[in-house]
């Protein structure tokens, strides 16, 4: 009797709040989120939905008793309302709540009520790879060819946001292998980043291209550190050059080559260039250009070489040499030196100078490598001007500087019968070879 008490009074509350209560609120919870373009003015304007921070809304909806008790999550759509979206950019949009099947209710709250949805243009750029292996080691004498290391492919087409693309600058395709390298090597990757011009990494979560994986040629250059040495041409066989080294200066005392062989095994020095004895001054100083062949690097980040003369101590003076002589003459001719006296500056240190007379010095025309022009022959007789080696035999830290001319003349000697000039021209080039 009592249960059919309680059964009785249940159906009449349930009678009664419907009469009196028809309507009911009811909240939601993750009702999804979806943001459509379609037709409206951001697709008209070439715009795409790039991203937006609400993924899921809370709904209260309000409706008949009977048929509310019914919807869920599943039964409704929350819509980010696009109006007036024209240009690229984050927009804050307000956010609607429908039925999927014609529900009827009434939208109390949505929470929250607004999605920030950022939109932009989809674009395709191409950019230039760089390789990049950071915990690569090489071996003692090895170093990585820093201007050939190389990715493949060497560029790449990126599609992704416009305002996101324009931030990139270069991209780098990088290996994170361990390994000490003695030799060149080829690694794979499928690692892409990409950076803005301040080296900042850039978010590439939208961007895509077609390339799964890339090759980095790794080229090993074989380096060697070694002195820079030059040489002083022209200098008298008694000359002490060692001396006179001495108080030459290089601004560079070594330089470190890489080449992608062992080409420089054999190599224990590095020469920049000759100078001749006579043309070193009190003053001078002259710049050597390094020049390396083609497939080596110069990892010394110079790219010239200074030698200076110290002349501390040093005295020039100018003397009057009538000793003037004829060695290595070709047995053809008979040679003979029209200069009688010839005035020259030399440079020595200040005590020799002190005793040094023109007497100590000797002008010497050494034909064994000359060969005469054409020009200067007239029958038997040939005329020209020929620079002489000057000489001391009493002291030898001295010496000539400048450039001087003498006068020799040479008359064929008798039983070599006159030719014409060209002959004249071989026979004296043929003696001066031997």
């Amino acid at each position: 009797m009592m249960a059919t008490s309680v059964a009785i009074a249940i159906v009449l509350w349930f009678v009664i709040s419907i009469a009196i209560y028809p309507t009911t609120p009811r909240t939601l919870h993750h009702v999804p989120l979806k943001v459509e373009i379609a037709g409206t003015s951001a697709e008209e304007n070439g715009l795409s939905v790039i991203d937006y921070d609400v993924q899921d809304v809370t709904v209260q909806i309000e409706g008949n008793r009977s048929k509310v008790g019914n919807i869920d999550a599943n039964n409704l759509t929350a819509t980010a309302v696009v109006e007036n979206v024209t240009s690229a950019g984050t927009k804050k949009l307000s956010i609607t709540v429908s039925g999927n099947e014609n529900e009827q209710f009434n939208v109390k709250s949505i929470s929250p009520a607004t999605v920030n949805v950022t939109f932009d243009k989809i674009e395709t750029y191409t950019f230039e790879i760089k390789a990049s292996a950071p915990n690569l080691t090489f071996a003692d004498g090895c170093v990585l060819d820093e201007e050939n290391f190389a990715c493949t492919p060497s560029t790449i087409d990126v599609t992704g946001p416009q305002q996101q693309l324009n931030q990139v600058a270069y991209c780098v395709a990088e290996t994170q292998q361990k390994e000490q390298l003695s030799a060149s090597k080829i690694l794979t990757t499928d690692t892409l980043l990409f950076y803005n011009e301040a080296g900042t990494q850039v978010d590439s979560t939208d961007f895509t291209y077609d390339v799964a994986a890339f090759s980095l040629e790794v080229p090993v250059l074989y380096q060697k550190t070694m002195d820079i040495t030059y040489q002083i041409t022209n200098a008298p066989a008694n000359f002490d050059l060692e001396a006179l080294k001495k108080r030459l200066n290089l601004s560079e005392q070594q330089i470190t080559l890489a080449a992608p062989n062992t080409s420089m095994e054999e190599m224990s020095e590095f020469n920049i260039g000759s100078v001749a004895l006579r043309d070193i001054d009190l003053n001078y100083s002259n710049d050597f250009v390094v020049n390396v062949p083609d497939d080596y690097v110069n990892q010394s980040g110079f790219s010239t070489v200074t030698l200076a003369l110290d002349s501390t101590d040093l005295v020039k003076k100018d003397f009057v040499i009538s000793d003037i002589g004829v060695v290595n003459a070709p047995a053809t001719y008979n040679f003979n030196v029209l200069t009688q006296q010839l005035k020259v500056s030399i440079i020595g240190p200040a005590d020799v100078m002190e005793t040094l007379d023109a007497s100590d010095l000797t002008a010497n025309v050494d034909l064994l490598s000359y060969s005469t022009q054409a020009g200067a022959v007239d029958g038997d007789t040939v005329t020209f001007n020929y620079t002489p080696t000057i000489t001391c035999s009493k002291y030898n830290t001295v010496w000539a500087t400048g450039d001087y001319r003498v006068a020799v003349q040479g008359v064929r000697t008798s039983g070599n019968p006159t030719v014409n000039s060209e002959q004249t021209q071989s026979d004296l080039s043929e003696n001066s070879n031997h």
